[in-house]
């Protein structure tokens, strides 16, 4: 273990030779806290969030572009046919002009992903690119992706229990948000309230609220539309 810069603000700093025994066991144990509340982001992280924007990009403007589509068959006299049509339940076509998929007045929700999921990618290169982001800048990536599963939640309540289908982009996008959530919250809660009871349960085994999370959305996906989703 590197001893940390005492040059940084609130590093421990190295206890005189002859210290007590005890001086040095509080600097150890102080010194390690620190390491790991202040380690480097990992690199899955940082390449996760430019896979996650890519993904995401790729969901929003496969769905912009559906929606389009639908418009233009249905001004020239067609019934609309989409590609993400599957069956009865999965389909973007049954949801696509639902109030739920323009929550911000006239604009479609992907037109706000089309937006937003580049801007993960950029943080994502740059991490990898080895620049080290601001407090500022964690700040607010932490209130995007709350924003972003509070939203998606909420759709998801309504797309099951309201609408009765199921829009596959809907779900590609739900799929990488989730990751992506408790990535960014992980690191967050490790850095800023490193030692805390509530955040160790959380900072600690990220990945295993990723998997209950997809095992409860999948459990009521299941629960709620059976053999339909196959049908």
């Amino acid at each position: 273990m590197a001893a940390p810069d005492p040059a940084v603000p609130g590093a421990p700093v190295e206890p005189d030779a002859d210290a007590s025994d005890a001086e040095w066991e509080a600097y150890t144990r102080a010194a390690y806290e620190y390491e790991q509340r202040n380690r480097p982001e990992s690199r899955m992280l940082k390449v996760w969030l430019v896979v996650a924007s890519a993904i995401g990009l790729y969901a929003a403007v496969s769905l912009v572009l559906d929606k389009l589509s639908y418009f233009e068959q249905t001004a020239a006299g067609h019934a609309p046919s989409l590609a993400c049509n599957v069956n009865a339940v999965v389909g973007c076509g049954q949801v696509i002009n639902t109030p739920q998929a323009s929550i911000f007045g006239s604009m479609p929700n992907p037109v706000l992903g089309v937006v937003v999921w580049p801007a993960l990618g950029v943080i994502g290169v740059l991490l990898l690119s080895g620049v080290s982001l601001r407090t500022w800048h964690w700040v607010g990536l932490q209130v995007g992706v709350v924003c972003a599963i509070a939203m998606v939640s909420w759709l998801q309540f309504e797309s099951i229990f309201r609408i009765n289908a199921l829009c596959p982009w809907c779900m590609v996008t739900w799929a990488v948000t989730i990751p992506t959530f408790w990535a960014v919250t992980g690191r967050n809660l490790r850095r800023w309230a490193y030692g805390h009871p509530v955040a160790k349960v959380f900072y600690d085994v990220v990945p295993l609220w990723i998997v209950l999370h997809y095992l409860v959305l999948g459990g009521v996906i299941l629960a709620h539309f059976g053999s339909r989703i196959w049908a």
